[in-house]
Parts: C-alpha cells; structure tokens; sequence
C-alpha cells in the first residue's frame, strides 16, 4: 500500500494551477476579440511563467508515478488499481482535474480561433496594400503569393 497523500497533494496543484490559468486565457481570449494587442503581450508573458509551472508538475507527476509504480498510466487505470477505500477521494480530484483542463481548452480554442481569423484578415489587407506579393502564415514565415501584372518591370 503506498502513501497517497503527496499524489493527492500534486493534483491539487495541478487544480491551482488551471484555475491561475484560465482567467488569463479568459483574458487573452477577450483582448484578442478587441485587437487589444498590448495587451495580449502581457497576459502572454503571465502565461508562459506558468506554462513553466506547469511543466515542472508534470514532471513532478512522471516521477511520482513511477515511483508508485504507475508509470505510463493514465489516472482511469490508476484509479482501478487503487484500493477501494481510496477510490472515491482520488476519483473526485482527478474529476476535478479533468473538468478544469476542459474548460481551459475551450477557451483556448476559442483564442486560437479568434487569433486565426484576424492573421487571416491581416495577411488579406497585406495582400491588397504590398500588390499580394508577399504574406505571413500562421507560423511566422513568409508565403510568396503570386505576383499581380502590375507588379512586373518592362
């Protein structure tokens, strides 16, 4: 029987954490519906400090798994191995877990949709201002549209 506590103690920071984390993607989802890009700058720059949290509990949550002899599990097959006394608790945080994580990709789908539809109308407007020579994907790198008659030197 292993102690579950600091398990326990992990996914309840991964519950802090999502809930830190989905008012700022709330946030970012309304000022990119604005074209507030200011500050989207700085409600990014919040974000990827907790992407970083983020990525050590997971970590921290690899290791622990294995050290409880989980690894590789996800926490349906974690809870069927659970004594039954144990289920419940553990049942309801991953539950928890699970509803928040769901919600924080809704609405970063929604952002990125958002973000997708504006890098759409931008690289239009380029297109139409810069003769369609030349427009940004959504990655950042240049796409060479195809050049208008006009643009060509006799």
């Amino acid at each position: 029987m292993h102690d579950l506590s600091a398990f326990r103690e992990l996914i309840r920071q991964f519950i802090e954490l999502f809930d830190r984390m989905l008012p700022l993607e709330q946030s970012k989802l309304e000022v990119v519906s604005r074209n507030q890009v200011a500050l989207l700058e700085d409600i990014i720059k919040k974000e990827q400090a907790e992407i970083m949290a983020l990525r050590g509990l997971d970590q921290r949550r690899e290791r622990m798994q294995e050290e409880l002899g989980w690894k590789d599990l996800t926490f349906q097959e974690i809870l069927r191995r659970l004594p039954e006394e144990e289920r419940p608790d553990m049942k309801q945080l991953f539950d928890e877990l699970a509803a928040r994580v769901t919600q924080f990709q809704s609405v970063t789908e929604s952002s990125k949709t958002i973000m997708e539809v504006n890098l759409h109308a931008i690289n239009q407007m380029a297109a139409r201002q810069g003769g369609g020579t030349k427009t940004y994907k959504e990655d950042g790198s240049v796409e060479a549209g195809p050049a208008h008659f006009t643009d060509r030197r006799i």
